[in-house]
Formats: C-alpha cells, sequence, structure tokens
C-alpha cells in the first residue's frame, strides 16, 4: 500500500511496516482471552473478516503462525482475492511462526506445537522440517516471505514481565540461566530455517521473544544467517529497550506485537496519552503506535473493524516531538498482559 512504508531488512528484502495479526488471543473487550470456551479466545469468523478488511484498506503484510490455526481461512481469503484478479502473490508479504512450545490442550489439539524439552535435537529438527512444511501447505502460497521461529524455548511464567524502568543499566530484571540443552535445540531449529531460507522457500528468517543473549548465541553456535528480525511483544508499556537496542546495532528490524497492550493495559484511559493525542488531534491508538513506528518498528496489530484498520494506516501523518517522546518513554513498566518475558526463557 502507498500509505504504509517499507521496512528493508538485511538483505534487502522490503517489509510492509505494518501487519494485520491472525492470533488467536483475541477477546471481546472486558473479557479474558478464554470467552470463547470451545477454542480458547479463536474465533475463525474474525481471521476471515479482518483479513479481508485489510486487504481492501491497501494493507498487504500479514502475520500468522502454526499454531494460531488461522493459517487455512487466511488462504481462503486470498484464495477469492486471487480468483478475481485482485491480487498477486507478489502483492503480498506473509510471516508465519514454527517453534512454539507446547500449549494447554485445546491450543494443541492438532500437532502445531513442539515438545522441545522432550525431543531431541535430531527429534527438533524432523519436527521443525515437518512444521515448516506444513505451513507451506496450509497457506498453499508457494512460499513464505517471512519465517520465525516463535520462542527460543519453552518455560517461563507469564505476566510478571520485569522489565526496565527508568535507565535502563538499573533493569531488575534476571535473566535466565542459559540451558545448554535449550540452546541446543535452538540452534538446531534455525538451521531448519536457514536450510528452507536458502532453497529459496522463504524470503527472510528470523525470531520471535528472543533476547540479546538467545540472539547472541545462535551467532556463536554456528549461524550462517543472522536473523533479519525479531518479533516481540512491545508497546509504550513494555518497551524492552535493551533487546531493541541490541537489534538496532545488529541490523536485525523489530516487529512489535500487541502495539496497544492486547486491550489489558488500557491506553485509552492514560493520561500522558491522551494530553499528547489531544495536543496532536489524534486517537490515543495512534499515539501509542506512533510511538513505535516513529523509532523505526514495525507492528502486527488485529483488528477487525474497518475504521480502526484504516485509521491505523493513517499513523505515519504525525510527528511526536521531544517532549512526547520522553513523556511516553517514562511509561515503561514491568508487567505484561500474560505472555513469558524473553528473560524469563532460558
Amino acid at each position: 500500500s502507498s500509505k504504509i512504508p517499507n521496512v528493508e531488512l538485511s538483505n534487502g528484502v522490503l517489509m510492509p511496516q505494518l501487519a494485520i495479526g491472525t492470533a488467536p488471543l483475541s477477546a471481546e473487550p472486558g473479557q479474558s482471552v478464554a470467552s470463547n470456551p470451545r477454542f480458547i479466545g479463536f474465533f475463525p469468523e474474525r481471521v476471515y473478516r479482518s483479513v479481508h478488511l485489510a486487504l481492501s484498506a491497501g494493507m498487504r503484510h500479514i502475520d500468522t503462525a502454526l499454531m494460531y490455526r488461522s493459517q487455512e481461512p487466511i488462504a481462503r481469503v486470498l484464495g477469492h482475492w486471487f480468483m478475481e484478479g485482485k491480487l498477486k502473490r507478489e502483492d503480498l508479504f506473509l510471516t508465519s511462526k514454527v517453534y512454539h512450545p507446547p500449549s494447554p490442550p485445546s491450543f494443541d489439539i492438532n500437532d502445531t506445537c513442539v515438545d522441545m524439552d522432550n525431543l531431541t535435537v535430531e527429534q527438533v529438527e524432523a519436527k521443525l522440517h515437518e512444521h515448516f512444511q506444513r505451513v507451506l501447505a496450509e497457506l498453499g502460497l508457494g512460499y513464505v516471505d517471512l519465517m520465525l521461529l516463535h520462542w527460543p524455548s519453552s518455560g517461563g511464567e507469564g505476566g510478571h514481565v520485569q522489565s526496565a524502568g527508568e535507565g535502563e543499566e538499573k533493569r531488575p530484571i534476571q535473566m535466565a540461566d542459559i540451558d545448554p540443552n535449550k540452546r541446543a535445540k535452538r540452534i538446531a531449529a534455525w538451521k531448519v530455517l536457514e536450510h528452507y531460507y536458502s532453497i529459496g522457500l522463504c524470503r527472510a528468517i528470523g525470531v520471535s521473544n528472543f533476547n540479546e543473549l538467545h540472539l547472541q548465541h545462535l551467532m556463536e553456535d554456528g549461524a550462517k544467517v543472522r536473523p533479519q528480525v525479531n518479533q516481540i511483544e512491545t508497546s509504550v508499556y513494555i518497551q524492552h529497550k535493551s533487546i531493541i537496542k541490541y537489534c538496532m546495532e545488529n541490523d536485525i528490524a523489530v516487529v512489535a506485537y500487541s502495539p496497544f497492550g492486547r486491550g489489558v493495559m488500557s491506553i485509552e484511559d492514560d493520561e500522558v496519552i491522551l494530553s499528547i493525542a489531544e495536543k496532536h488531534s489524534v486517537s490515543p491508538g495512534h499515539v501509542a503506535l506512533h510511538f513505535l513506528t516513529q523509532q523505526g518498528i514495525s507492528a502486527a496489530f488485529f483488528s477487525s473493524s474497518e475504521e480502526r484498520i484504516k485509521s491505523n494506516m493513517n499513523v505515519f501523518s504525525l510527528e511526536l516531538d521531544d517532549d512526547d517522546i520522553k513523556a511516553l518513554s517514562a511509561l515503561n513498566r514491568s508487567a505484561s498482559w500474560g505472555l513469558p518475558s524473553p528473560f524469563m526463557l532460558s
């Protein structure tokens, strides 16, 4: 889309800076993500609707994952667009992810996760080959534009992200001790992605939920390709400054997921955000999103509202000043909406 700028990845591939997300953890306002007991938050009709609306509005970057169970609905929506001659494969940028640790049974009903703790390195490798090929089969698009390792390892408690307060050097986090066994499986999984990258079945490869140490170890452990992307939870409230600084210094593009705190942390009621929004005559959501995009961070957001999608796409006309950035930077806090912090993962 002409409205959404591209970010150039380290290998020259252009990635649209905004993506429509299709994760299943979509709660109704004021409800927990488990509000749909049969699907634990997965509403297939929303995937169909949001992908169609995003394409209609001119978005071309779709973010999914094997364990989201949304790849087949995405493929069907794209099929309609292809059938009507409204879209070509090369117009799209498709991100998917493999290597997700075990989840509750209702999530992992059809073997979309990897039992990384109990599999050998060789079994992890075999499982990743199987899962990569399954992503290609479910999407039916021939190749993916970006494939990520979904998580660095299993473990880590959700809901208590101890990211920095002021001054990153005072960060109260205890970095999880790196487990050599998990580290060996991580590089084995990464080499599977490198294989498919080398034969052209993905145009770029990256990681998700990795901290600086995880990234550094990949290179030390023999990665031939440095990850081109790291997708992490990032918002005005969870800023992960040290990870972002490391990524920027090493030419790793950062993609934020849950850029609005997924409705659990309310940007709509935040006085700092509201006053900046008023000053620029924009919505609080614009301020929260532009805080990221102005730093060169990309973002994947979920919405099945046409108005909200179009509004998010217009975020690039906003220009926050130094005072705004300073005030928003001070909102960094040490709690997330419930997923483990990258620093809790060994």
